[in-house]
């Protein structure tokens, strides 16, 4: 190693030479783009979070607030949901209901927090590995926030209830690896309890924390800390799987989902391994995997590349990417991780806390691919392609993370030109993303704004069936019994200021003269549950933003000054470049009008809700005709 550091001037070598520091720019160059490259993307995720994280219960929410809302503490964080227990996660949302009013920025921001603790971890620890070099380090610490805030993730990291399930037993499992750590160096009983605990939370944050017992086991092993230290880890998970499986309430319903099917679950745990590589380049082939990649290779260079490409690899080896190819991709990383793994299995080095994170993240999600594939294969056989959907696309994410930083660092020890293709990998990646990362960041705000027209929907008393669901992530007497439980209690939409007011008449103060509104023509519509005619309204704040947003609630009132529907502001309202990379206003909004007449002529108003006097803003246009 010494010889190395000697020969290498990107190593810091004491006293460079004029020769030695000309080596140096370009290496710098390169880390300054990737650091950027990293920087961008966590930004990107971060603000998309901020901007357009969902505000309103959405998908499976819609199953779960009878539970936080019925039953009594403990019993409502303790209920098995889809076959996991998130006890940890249902902390968060019963807090949030009991204290938020159930608005979803707690769990936004403990979800966010926790994907931002786990993109710094491994950041953090990137750059202190030992013996590595500047561009490399730039390029780890690029590879740990790329992966964690890649907006092919963005279903999980704008809907708060997923943010928990994926990212806080994440950072469990890396807060475990680092207690290993401290455990190969000093305490092994302490710091093994410790990680043992964190194994425990992981486990009751969402089922596929459960893995984190073996993977800690094995990095634990590999560092060299005592077999007695390690039997901890061994205790620990057999009293998560009696306390999971057979005491906690709906055991039945865990025990049920588990099919042996080797070779089908094999193969799906290749599949599901290899999903991030699909989602982001080789699903542009013929069909593509979702429709905007057809349009975006239509219109972007970097997306043409990507369909041409990948295209071209499916017709040259004959085969369908997104079946033997995605099985082919995911076995390449499985047997490169195992060369890795099998490797420090021989030699038993002693581990820096990069390879304790990265190590425990590859065995971890090897291990998370075996329950999936033990538990989901049945749905996989018959919907091949929601292998790669987006609720499962972060875990995969998190194994070639982990995979990535190893070849990096591998490459890094070997030689110049190995360093030097790892690199140009490492810096074409993020352009690769690019177009994804685009296209999902319009995802968000599109989801987003149906998020706020079910809200608005839902407090003017108007079951508009498009922008509430009704499939397997909830029914529509799900969504029907949540909306009563949480208009009870004043939660969430209901929440807002004056919403309770549906029905009755308010004073009228002067029509606003400082407002400037573009409205569209009114949609008319039937509403789901009543048969009644009801109608959207949308528009944009064109000036007077302030007035809007801050000062009270968006209402529509009738000719008899009657509040008959509700706006909530749904979208930026102007055109620009998505992902964001600012915090812009919502200035267009999304409302409803309940039991709508078409005799009737309707405003918009924006209503004080300490004076309670509603101030006019804009008469509501007709129907198109």
């Amino acid at each position: 190693m010494s010889s190395q550091l000697k020969s290498n001037p990107d190593r810091g070598a004491h006293g460079p030479s004029a020769l030695a520091w000309a080596r140096t720019i370009p290496g710098g160059i390169v880390a300054l783009a990737l650091l950027l490259a990293g920087g961008w993307f966590l930004l990107t995720g971060l603000l998309e979070i901020i901007n357009f994280g969902f505000r309103q219960p959405m998908f499976d929410q819609f199953k779960m607030y009878p539970n936080y809302l019925m039953l009594p503490f403990p019993d409502s964080v303790l209920q098995l949901e889809n076959g996991h227990r998130p006890i940890f996660p249902n902390l968060v949302q019963v807090a949030e209901a009991q204290s938020f009013s159930a608005n979803q920025n707690l769990q936004l921001a403990v979800g966010g927090g926790s994907a931002l603790l786990m993109a710094a971890l491994l950041a953090i620890a990137a750059w202190r590995a030992p013996d590595t070099s500047l561009p490399v380090r730039a390029a780890c610490v690029a590879s740990s926030c790329i992966g964690i805030f890649w907006l092919g993730n963005a279903r999980m990291l704008l809907h708060g209830s997923e943010l928990l399930h994926v990212y806080l037993p994440g950072l469990f499992l890396l807060l475990g690896a680092l207690a290993v750590h401290r455990a190969a160096q000093a305490s092994p009983m302490a710091w093994t309890s410790a990680a043992t605990v964190c194994c425990l939370c992981a486990t009751f944050s969402f089922g596929s924390g459960i893995a984190a017992f073996p993977a800690l086991a094995i990095v634990a092993w590999y560092a060299r800390v005592p077999a007695r230290a390690i039997g901890i880890l061994g205790l620990g998970i057999a009293v998560a799987l009696v306390v999971y499986l057979w005491i906690l309430p709906g055991d039945d319903g865990v025990r049920d989902m588990l099919v042996f099917r080797p070779i089908d679950s094999a193969a799906t745990a290749m599949r599901w391994i290899a999903s991030p590589w699909i989602n982001a380049w080789l699903g542009f082939a013929e069909p593509p995997l979702y429709p905007w990649m057809a349009s975006s290779a239509s219109s972007d260079p970097i997306a043409h590349w990507l369909s041409v490409s990948a295209n071209t690899i499916q017709s040259l080896l004959h085969l369908d990417n997104r079946q033997t190819g995605a099985i082919f991709v995911g076995l390449a990383g499985s047997c490169v991780a195992g060369y890795f793994l099998v490797r420090q299995a021989i030699r038993r080095e002693p581990l820096a806390p990069v390879h304790c994170l990265v190590f425990a993240l590859v065995l971890f999600v090897g291990a998370v691919s075996a329950i999936i594939g033990i538990g989901r294969v049945g749905n996989f056989i018959a919907l091949p392609d929601d292998v790669f959907a987006d609720r499962y696309l972060p875990w995969s994410c998190m194994f070639w993370i982990g995979l990535g930083i190893l070849l990096l660092l591998q490459a890094d020890q070997s030689s110049r030109r190995a360093r030097a293709v790892a690199l140009v990998i490492a810096l074409a990646i993020p352009i690769v993303l690019m177009p994804s990362q685009q296209n999902w960041a319009g995802w968000g705000e599109a989801v987003y704004r149906i998020g706020q027209r079910a809200g608005a929907a839902a407090i003017s008393d108007v079951f508009d069936a498009r922008v509430f669901p009704d499939d397997d992530s909830a029914q529509a007497d799900d969504v029907l019994r949540t909306l009563e439980l949480l208009q009870q209690r004043k939660l969430a939409m209901f929440s807002i200021p004056g919403s309770g007011r549906l029905g009755e008449r308010i004073g009228i103060g002067e029509s606003s003269t400082d407002v400037a509104i573009w409205m569209d023509n009114t949609e008319l519509l039937t509403d789901a549950r009543t048969g009644l005619p009801g109608a959207h309204v949308r528009g944009i704040v064109m000036s007077g933003i302030r007035r809007t947003s801050k000062d009270g609630t968006l209402l529509i009132i009738d000719e008899s000054n009657r509040i008959v529907g509700y706006a909530l502001p749904s979208f930026v309202g102007k055109e620009g470049t998505t992902p964001r990379i600012h915090m812009p206003r919502k200035r267009g909004f999304d409302g409803y009008i309940r039991n709508y007449s078409a005799d009737q002529r309707y405003r918009l108003a924006v209503l004080d809700p300490d004076s309670g006097i509603s101030t006019p803003l804009s008469p509501i246009p007709s129907p198109a005709k």
